[in-house]
């Protein structure tokens, strides 16, 4: 049937019909992402992120693809949610303002309150049970601009001598370095800057500069070569992740099953597919533990967070970790437990060669 078919009447009730539908549709399509990242099937598409598999694999647009797994994760802790967006009284606007005031304890009473609400009225009803402070007066004085030189002027153009290099003490050790760069030596940072990822979440030059001589070591240069500097995981289909960031090496036949640290052992995968890997290999809450284990240094039996990073430098300068642990151990014995929280990691490691040498 056409639309141009239609009364008026029945037009407006095919459209409110249809718009039902869309809720519905939409707290089916939800639920369908929360399986999907549980299953870890965006992992299996090649995808190194929910994001890129709703932007890849569903056609999705950047933003759809954002406001929906936000909300797909927070009907996660909240299944009520996807009920209420059926039924039309939140949106996924409203959902992404209540976000980060969701609680177990506040969920009931703001979720009532903000049902049926606009996005305006929502925000009005965050700001009376959280205010936040008077934005702070302020005038910014806009600088001058500098006069042009006139021809046969000795000094330098102010414009020219802002763009050139730079190193201003900021304190006593910190130092302020500001120079112009090529598209070459910015293309090579941007690229330091996404291999070290791994270990420098936030991008920060400083880290990337100083960790240069990381990737300096042949074998680690050697697989990313070899690699593309890309991941390098497929799924059954033959599409291959595009991550080229947050990169990893990953051992084919893993180190705990004996697997070696050879060049043909090794291959880059991003943290998310290394990560499935090693849920694959030992299961999936074994990787979750030993996470928790390595956030939370005390769960592996070390008395302090100094003495979790002093056994690792330990093991790191060759000691076997059962030796390690049984210096650490006699270390520990030597202090009381409250000294050991403030005991500075270099004196634990010269307490613990002592015994280990």
């Amino acid at each position: 049937m056409k639309l141009a078919d239609l009364s008026d009447a029945q037009l407006l009730d095919s459209l409110k019909t249809v718009c039902g539908q869309g809720r519905v549709v939409l707290a089916r399509l939800l639920a369908h992402l929360i399986e999907v990242e549980e299953r870890r099937l965006h992992l299996e598409a090649a995808c190194p992120s929910m994001f890129q598999f709703c932007v890849r694999r569903l056609s999705m647009s950047e933003d759809e693809a954002c406001r929906r797994i936000h909300a797909a994760r927070l009907a996660c802790r909240f299944p009520d949610l996807l009920a209420r967006i059926e039924r039309g009284e939140l949106t996924l606007s409203t959902i992404a303002l209540l976000h980060d005031a969701l609680t177990e304890s506040s969920y009931e009473e703001l979720v009532e309150a903000a049902a049926g609400k606009s996005k305006a009225q929502v925000q009005a009803l965050l700001a009376r049970r959280s205010p936040s402070p008077d934005v702070p007066a302020a005038i910014t004085p806009i600088p001058m601009q500098p006069a042009i030189p006139t021809l046969g002027t000795a000094s330098v153009c102010p414009a020219d001598a802002a763009a050139g290099p730079q190193l201003v003490p900021l304190s006593e050790t910190r130092h302020k370095v500001q120079f112009t760069a090529s598209d070459e030596l910015r293309n090579k940072l941007e690229r330091a800057r996404d291999l070290l990822r791994h270990a420098n979440a936030d991008g920060d030059l400083t880290s990337v500069l100083r960790q240069q001589g990381e990737l300096s070591r042949a074998t680690r240069r050697a697989v990313f070569e070899r690699d593309g500097e890309r991941c390098t995981f497929t799924d059954a289909e033959g599409n291959r992740c595009p991550a080229t960031t947050w990169l990893e090496l990953d051992h084919v036949v893993a180190r705990g099953r004996g697997g070696s640290s050879e060049l043909a052992n090794l291959r880059v995968r991003c943290r998310a597919h290394n990560r499935l890997h090693a849920e694959q290999t030992f299961g999936k809450q074994h990787v979750e533990r030993k996470i928790h284990e390595r956030r939370h240094p005390r769960r592996r039996g070390y008395a302090s967070e100094n003495c979790e990073l002093a056994a690792s430098g330990l093991v790191n300068m060759g000691f076997r970790r059962a030796d390690v642990r049984r210096a650490l151990d006699a270390v520990s014995a030597h202090h009381r437990s409250e000294a050991l929280d403030t005991l500075p990691v270099q004196t634990i490691l010269r307490e613990a060669l002592a015994v280990l040498t």
